[in-house]
């Protein structure tokens, strides 16, 4: 890897913060509840009794998370994981489909591995929870609540495998990368809507932009930018039966679609503090929690 040696990973994270007045006595976090919605960067084992190939409750995944393999599509924490922490919550917030017994008023993670926006949207891959089924689980644990209480795609290593132009000179699939700045754009105008409409809520979005480079001081050295962590099987996830790379903080990517967590932990510490207004609109978590 030469000196001057530069590539860019887009990866387009969405955390919805959701922080709701009730009247108890808020505790140690920052915000009283934390719910998640999104896909397989987020999901934390909702898709474990599906009938999908996008499940990843066996090795290599979770081999450096303290419970195991999980369901979390990576080796240890996701970013979601670690945004958790960093806004001082004592335990990681569950999935939906492991929600008995938990403390939901706490929040619930909904996310779920190949969901989409649209229904349709990772369908070959089998069953998985739309964002559509997902606020239908969050209208589910609200109504329990209430009870209670009274009341970026183009960059990845498989894209660029199975889609990318050879002799390009880019590391990056240039039509999906494009697509992804279109998606954002029009979330962010979203948001600015929702912000509008629904006073009483506050909204944002965190869209991590991670500029890698050789001298970057937030990267190992050296840093393998273009390779996977892990033997790669059927749609870009880790082969079961085979042993995951050693020196897994070196790496960014675990599979062909997952970042370590060593990403995630950048990705994490850039949507609670962001170093540039860039990956927060209109602002980021550590601003959200203070309103």
């Amino acid at each position: 890897m030469g000196s001057d040696h530069e590539s860019k990973l887009w990866l387009g994270v969405v955390f919805l913060l959701g922080v709701h007045h009730f009247d108890y006595v808020v505790g140690v976090p920052e915000v009283p509840c934390l719910f998640i919605f999104g896909d397989s960067l987020s999901d934390s084992g909702n898709n474990n009794e599906l009938l999908t190939e996008a499940k990843v409750n066996h090795l290599p995944y979770g081999i450096d998370f303290p419970a195991g393999p999980t369901g979390r599509f990576t080796h240890g924490r996701t970013a979601v994981d670690i945004l958790t922490q960093i806004l001082g919550f004592e335990n990681f917030i569950p999935p939906f489909a492991n929600t008995s017994g938990s403390d939901v008023v706490k929040g619930v993670n909904y996310a779920s591995g190949s969901a989409g926006i649209r229904d349709e949207s990772g369908k070959h891959m089998g069953q998985h929870v739309s964002l559509g089924g997902q606020i239908q689980h969050h209208a589910a644990i609200i109504s329990e609540i209430t009870k209670k209480l009274g009341g970026a795609l183009g960059c990845c290593p498989q894209e660029i495998s199975d889609h990318g132009k050879k002799g390009s000179g880019s590391l990056c699939v240039e039509e999906e990368t494009a697509t992804a700045f279109v998606f954002n754009k029009m979330l962010i105008d979203l948001v600015d809507r929702l912000n509008k409409e629904l006073p009483d809520a506050k909204f944002t979005t965190i869209n991590a932009q991670v500029k890698i480079t050789e001298k970057d001081k937030a990267l190992p050295k050296p840093a393998v930018i273009d390779n996977v962590c892990c033997k790669v099987g059927a749609f870009g996830l880790c082969d079961p039966k085979g042993e995951p790379c050693k020196n897994r903080k070196e790496y960014l990517f675990f599979d062909g679609y997952h970042p370590t967590e060593m990403v995630n932990e950048v990705n994490a510490r850039n949507a609670y503090n962001a170093p540039n207004p860039n990956y927060a609109h209109p602002m980021d978590v550590s601003h959200l929690v203070k309103l």
